[in-house]
């Protein structure tokens, strides 16, 4: 086997790992819509899903925005996202409301709202 070959299969063994790791929003209430307004506490900006947790009226939340890829394009970089900025958050509340979590719909930075659908 050639030096060539084995990087090429471990190419093509690894390509699924990330889509793996994606997970589906089936844990999420539809139905209505959940507003949230907070300082940003902690920014994760990652894949499969960028991250940040803020605090409303004293209760921490875990906010799970869309993917890297879909919220530069929309110009939400990692340097717009500054823990201590208000932010504004729609989005869909985890079904277990024992979990302070919501899936974003769309954000607003600096007055500006994004979609991240």
């Amino acid at each position: 086997m050639t030096l060539r070959f084995k990087l090429a299969l471990a190419a093509l063994l690894l390509a699924p790992l990330p889509a793996a790791a994606h997970h589906g929003w089936a844990g999420q209430d539809n139905s209505k819509v959940t507003t949230l307004e907070g300082k940003i506490d902690a920014v994760r900006y990652r894949n499969p899903h960028a991250e940040i947790d803020l605090t409303q009226a004293g209760q921490k939340w875990t906010v799970t925005l869309a993917p890297i890829e879909r919220m530069e394009t929309r110009g939400i970089t990692q340097a717009s996202l500054k823990v201590g900025d208000t932010v504004r958050i729609a989005g869909h509340r985890n079904l277990d409301m024992a979990k302070y979590e919501v899936k974003a719909n769309e954000i607003t930075l600096g007055g500006k709202t994004t979609g991240l659908r």
